[in-house]
């Protein structure tokens, strides 16, 4: 219903000239245009953040062939304000137990009907491409991206660039020599283009030296035979998994993930006699990998099934790309079956080529196809964000929010090179090291798996029997953790073995993602849950092409020992398609639910990794081990990159820890998320970010305003334009709220004058996410007018009446007289919002209004917004309250403002709905104004408001 049905009219006059419930939202989501002007090629604007930074002129060698053909160039599209807000609710009710969306998952087609790109933006922007020469190939079927194909001089010249090869770590690739333009028409509609620079994506596995292992039950451990100086190095079965995870403990025992398909994501297909091989071995049920290639993709062709030792390829001692792709493709297969074995393995392979990515053909494909061929995909493979930069941290992030919305669970291994994503773990670490993450982890839609190393060294024995039990099972139950961290090699070298982890560059940060330790940083942090990754125990893997095909003879096998977070996300996956029984169906992102259960320690669902646990005795940050995931330098642990370390709660090394399986069953469907719920007046409130400067938000919430739990909430935001200088701006954000998180337009109103029914404009510019953890602390994630980010609220005067659950206490009257007035007969688009703390006896308010004389439609540099303040007196009239006017801010930063008294103003109230300002300006932007407001409440009076 539209909020212009469900509002008293005189809400509609003024401040909330434009405003829509959350339904009304979504139905005018299938509305609107973003191609508003005709298509001039000649009149162009630049995609900013599209280059990578490999992409530099010192490393191009030459212009890219002419006739050499793109088969897959992606030009992504933003939807517009409303779409997006619209679908941002759907994401968040469909993890809303509470919600009649929950898990009423969509598939691609659904969510391009309702949420892509209209029509007329597709046919505009289509139209264009083919008038420039290239092949439209489709439209995706989320409506988010048109794919289209040509010669390499053809998609430069659309997109008005060149392409050069550029030599690398990552070698030889295309890419653009400056920024791709489209034409001006297109600026609202097109976020980037996908396909002029190559993304190499890598494997993130390590894999030992061939291993012998007996099959007589009783016979000494497999790992035994590394046994050195240093103690033993203990494999990890699928059976020692399980007992240290807590998958062979009910609930978790009881379900093995019948009925659910996982999607493996590979570049290589694996030999089938792999997969067979490893299953005898652990005496679970034959069950092959179905293996999918994409149509339109590369195929890889068939695997190794062999290597040499004598010069031939495969190298048994150097093997290929190609054998580390098979060997990645058969350690997720095998994990992941191992930890789920009734699932169904997919293995979605696509190789690479000069103009073609294999994975993330693999990755759309899984995405695209409707019915999705799996609600659970596991990614092993990773790119350095900052390599890739924003646009294709945004093009996956699009692309996992699809996922999502399907009821795909998606997990991605965090990364093995520690804190310092963008270096090659396969190689000696370098002298200019970074801070960096995996791109593909960037996505709040993710589920980023990290990883932890057993601290079982200081007495192995009581973490491991001397030989195996069934299924060569030697763990005897979990083992404490830290982060994995193995800064030094076999041969005593330096070298990158540890957890990836860190902050983005560029995805802000979810606003479920708070808890003990999460950063207090506006950007997404990972991971968001580890398991073992370490070689030090590493994971039992059968691979013939690299001398470990575990096959048995004269009672032994020889085999190979994997590790890496490569390994760590495949073994959740089959964590999550147990889940997915146990539950009925895809997950969808888990992450709001874990950091949920995080948010109840009771509940035991995580094993926190901490300094005591990892079993450093004094931990330095900058000396890699267990207690972090700093790397070493290239001569010695010194002189590398200090990273981050492990932390009671949340950690950006291991995330929230690693999981207790059977605690995580049987939790899964019972803790609902934490914060508070919004459907109450305690929100009403003055409440702003620390980090910026002399601006903020006034809310006010009208419970049960739609019906019972379901809320009016308005706020008004106070702020400045882009720079220093640019002047007061505001903004509104409203809407309907239930739960404990609500998903809000924001509008801004422009054009009109003080005082004054000057016609006003009132036009949405963007969305926000509003969720907070305690009545003083809360978050706003915000996608409006050009900024986005995540702000940090602060409730600036004490709590009145907030409680976590909703239930309004007992208020003095004035408290309850908080909220948003006008002067209904008198002005249009203008009006005040009050906060009366009778706790701390203050009154704060803040005044949306324009300039004095400002010209009719004009634009939002004729803003103008004072606050209120005074001491709140026990009557009912506040004398000579300071009006304040601040300058020089700059929008959400910490820009210095400078706030100053500009006049004064009387405030009157005659009921809890009816009172009379009158002001004077003697100072200011409107120096010399004066007059008397007759306001008005603009929802009724909360029950209990009394004078």
């Amino acid at each position: 219903m539209n909020m212009n049905e469900r509002i008293p009219a005189r809400i509609v006059c003024v401040l909330v000239l434009a405003a829509l419930a959350a339904a009304g939202v979504q139905a005018r989501a299938a509305d609107g245009d973003l191609v508003k002007a005709a298509v001039d090629g000649t009149k162009r604007v630049a995609l900013a953040g599209t280059r990578p930074a490999w992409a530099r002129a010192e490393h191009a060698r030459g212009e890219v062939d002419a006739d050499l053909r793109l088969d897959r160039v992606s030009v992504l599209l933003n939807r517009t304000p409303e779409r997006q807000a619209a679908f941002d609710a759907l994401l968040r009710d469909q993890q809303d137990p509470q919600s009649p969306r929950f898990h009423q998952w969509l598939d691609a087609a659904q969510i391009g009907e309702r949420y892509g790109a209209s029509a007329h933006d597709l046919d505009a922007l289509s139209d264009w491409l083919r008038s420039e020469g290239l092949r439209v190939e489709a439209v995706a079927p989320a409506r988010t991206r048109v794919i289209v194909s040509g010669r390499s001089a053809d998609v430069a010249r659309a997109f008005d660039t060149s392409l050069a090869w550029f030599d690398g770590d990552q070698g030889r690739r295309i890419g653009a020599k400056s920024e791709p333009r489209v034409p001006a028409a297109f600026a609202s509609a097109v976020r980037g283009v996908v396909g002029l620079d190559t993304v190499a994506f890598r494997p993130s596995h390590r894999m030992s030296a061939p291993r012998s292992g007996s099959i007589a039950k009783g016979a000494p451990a497999p790992a035994s035979t590394s046994c050195g100086a240093d103690g033993c190095d203990y494999v990890v079965f699928p059976a020692d998994f399980a007992r240290i995870y807590g998958l062979d403990t009910p609930p978790a025992s009881n379900v093995g993930g019948s009925g659910v398909s996982i999607a493996i994501v590979g570049r290589e297909r694996v030999y089938p006699a792999d997969i067979s091989n490893f299953q005898s071995i652990i005496h679970a049920a034959p069950r092959a990998a179905q293996v999918i290639v994409p149509p339109g993709s590369i195929d890889p062709g068939d695997p190794a099934s062999t290597c040499s030792t004598t010069g031939g390829t495969p190298s048994c001692t150097d093997p290929g790309d190609e054998i580390g792709d098979q060997f990645e493709a058969t350690l997720d297969v095998e994990l992941a079956g191992a930890s789920a074995p009734g699932a169904d393995i997919k293995l979605v392979v696509a190789a690479d080529s000069d103009t073609r990515n294999g994975v993330q053909d693999a990755i759309e494909y899984v995405i695209d196809t409707s019915p999705p061929p799996a609600k659970i995909l596991s990614i092993s493979f990773l790119s350095c964000e900052p390599d890739n930069g924003a646009s294709i941290a945004h093009y996956l992030d699009g692309l996992f929010a699809q996922a999502a919305a399907e009821g795909i669970s998606v997990l991605v291994a965090s990364g093995d090179s520690g804190a310092a994503g963008c270096e090659d773990h396969t190689k000696p670490p370098t002298a200019g090291q970074s801070l960096a993450i995996n791109v593909l982890c960037a996505s709040g839609y993710v589920t980023c798996v990290g990883g932890t190393e057993f601290a079982d060294r200081a007495d192995p024995s009581q973490y491991w029997n001397a030989d195996d039990g069934h299924n060569y099972l030697s763990a005897r139950g979990y083992i404490p953790e830290g982060a994995w961290n193995e800064p030094v090699g076999d041969d005593g070298s330096t070298t990158h073995g540890a957890t990836g982890g860190g902050t983005s560059l560029y995805i802000p940060k979810p606003a479920w993602q708070v808890g003990a330790g999460v950063p207090a940083n506006a950007l997404r942090n990972t991971p968001d849950v580890a398991l073992t990754a370490s070689s030090h125990d590493g994971y039992f893997t059968c691979m013939a092409a690299q001398r470990g095909p575990c096959t048995v003879s004269a009672g032994r096998f020889s085999f190979l020992v994997s590790s890496g977070t490569s390994a760590s996300a495949p073994a959740m996956a089959g964590v999550v398609a147990r889940i997915a029984e146990n539950y009925s169906g895809g997950q969808g992102n888990l992450n709001p639910r874990l950091y949920a259960l995080a948010a109840h320690p009771s509940y035991a669902v995580f094993h926190d990794v901490t300094p005591g646990s990892s079993g450093v005795a004094s931990c330095d940050v900058a000396v890699p081990s267990l207690c972090n995931n700093s790397t070493p330098g290239p001569d010695g642990l010194a002189g590398g990159l200090q990273g981050y370390a492990v932390t009671d709660g949340y950690d950006r090394a291991t995330g929230l820890g690693s999981i207790a399986a059977d605690h995580l069953m049987a939790n899964w469907g019972g803790a609902q998320p934490p914060g508070v719920v919004l459907n109450q007046h305690g929100i009403s409130g003055s409440w702003a970010a620390p980090t910026a400067q002399s601006q903020g938000i006034l809310m006010t919430v009208h419970p049960d305003f739609y019906g019972p739990g379901s809320g009016l909430l308005f706020g008004g935001w106070f702020t400045y334009g882009a720079e220093a200088g640019d002047g007061a701006r505001w903004y509104t954000i409203q809407g309907e709220v239930a739960g404990t998180t609500a998903i809000l337009p924001v509008y801004r109103t422009t054009g009109g004058s003080l005082h004054t029914l000057q016609a006003t404009t009132t036009a949405p510019v963007g969305a926000a996410t509003l969720n907070f953890y305690d009545c003083t602390h809360g978050t706003l994630d915000y996608s409006v007018d050009g900024f986005s980010g995540v702000m940090s609220l602060t409730r600036q005067l004490s709590n009145v009446t907030c409680a976590t659950n909703g239930n309004n206490g007992a208020s003095a009257g004035h408290y309850l007289l908080s909220g948003v007035w006008a002067d209904v007969a008198k002005d249009s688009g203008q009006g005040l919002v009050l906060d009366l703390n009778p706790a701390q006896h203050v009154l704060f308010g803040a005044w949306y209004t324009f300039a004095a004389g400002a010209a009719a439609g004009a634009d939002a540099t004729t803003q103008r917004w004072y606050t209120l303040q005074a001491t709140l007196p026990s009557g009912t009239q506040i004398n000579a309250i300071p009006l304040y006017e601040s300058t020089g801010g700059a929008f959400a930063s910490a820009t210095p403002a400078t706030t100053t008294a500009v006049g004064s103003a009387s405030l009157t109230f005659h009921s809890c709905t009816s009172a009379t300002l009158t002001y004077a300006f003697d100072a200011g932007t409107n120096g010399g104004q004066h007059g008397t407001l007759e306001l008005s409440r603009l929802t009724p009076a909360p029950a209990g408001c009394h004078l």
